[in-house]
């Protein structure tokens, strides 16, 4: 169960060269000492960290980032909402 739901910003590898985008939660994108100066931590949208009941983390809520702060905090919202009703049923 969500205890806890923060907005945060996604941020993600972009290659300047190429625009190609790569998760910051991976393997280095770059493949040499060279190609590293083409790639730079960018922020892309916003996104979410998910803490657990049990403590456990996790980055993202397996959706694109929103676009805008305002928008992922009402998607937040709409997810503790829709948990709330579910182990809290109204009869």
């Amino acid at each position: 169960m969500i205890k806890q739901l923060n907005v945060i910003p996604a941020r993600h590898w972009v290659n300047s060269k190429t625009g190609v985008k790569a998760s910051i939660y991976g393997a280095c994108p770059w493949t040499s000492a060279a190609d590293k100066a083409n790639w730079e931590k960018v922020t892309t949208g916003y996104t979410w960290e998910r803490i657990d009941s049990d403590g456990s983390v996790t980055i993202g809520l397996c959706r694109t980032p929103a676009a805008t702060k305002t928008e992922a905090e009402e998607i937040a919202a709409m997810v503790l909402a829709r948990q709330a009703d579910y182990y809290n049923p109204q009869s």
